[in-house]
């Protein structure tokens, strides 16, 4: 039987925590019981976080040594990453914009703006709504196409991106990013379609530039 959705829910928000704070070091070991006495909770939700975290790559799960916290990406893993994105998200831009109006432009600012006066620290607790904010613009761009198979496959990405915010204190380029967003918004507002591509890809280019640097 499973877990209630909220306490599973919230058990998912704590061991998460635990893994973005270095609460739980990246490479350690999860015990379900430990973690459940931990939390002060069945062992039950602990399973079905560990499940959904294993799905979002921040956990890893062998038939052996069962489930550990992830290890920090590596240089080659996060350019790997980006390079996914790039061959994903300037599509996503390109489409999306041929497709927009003006009250999707005005949906893209909104969620600019929610970015801009998120709080970026201290800890994933202080910076946990600026990444909601930095990936819901990516994904509202992914809405914006009208296919929610490009949704589905941009959202498998989502626990890999959050593990370049791992164990830091604080977000660190949050100017840089806003400035990024703000230009692929201006060439939405301009109907242009191949800027909205180039801008998304010099800001995916910047990230891993920033992230590697």
């Amino acid at each position: 039987m499973s877990a209630p959705r909220g306490l599973s829910d919230t058990v998912h928000d704590a061991i998460l925590e635990l893994l973005m704070n270095r609460g739980l070091e990246p490479g350690s070991a999860l015990r379900t019981q430990t973690l459940a006495v931990r939390l002060g909770v069945s062992a039950t939700p602990v399973r079905e976080a560990l499940a959904r975290l294993e799905g979002s790559g921040l956990v890893v799960r062998s038939a052996r040594r069962g489930y550990r916290a992830a290890p920090l990406l590596s240089p080659e893993e996060l350019a790997q990453l980006v390079d996914v994105r790039l061959l994903v998200e300037p599509g996503n831009a390109e489409r999306a914009c041929a497709r927009s109006d003006d009250a999707f432009v005005a949906r893209l600012w909104s969620a600019v703006e929610d970015q801009r006066t998120a709080p970026t620290g201290p800890g994933y607790a202080g910076f946990k709504h600026y990444l909601e904010a930095d990936w819901s613009f990516h994904e509202l761009v992914a809405q914006g196409t009208g296919n929610p198979f490009i949704v589905r496959t941009l959202d498998s990405f989502r626990g890999f991106v959050q593990r370049l915010h791992q164990v830091e204190e604080r977000v660190s380029d949050a100017d840089e990013s806003v400035s990024e967003h703000e230009a692929i918004v201006r060439a939405f507002e301009q109907r242009d379609p191949a800027a909205a591509a180039t801008a998304m890809r010099a800001h995916l280019r910047g990230v891993l530039d920033r992230a590697v640097g």
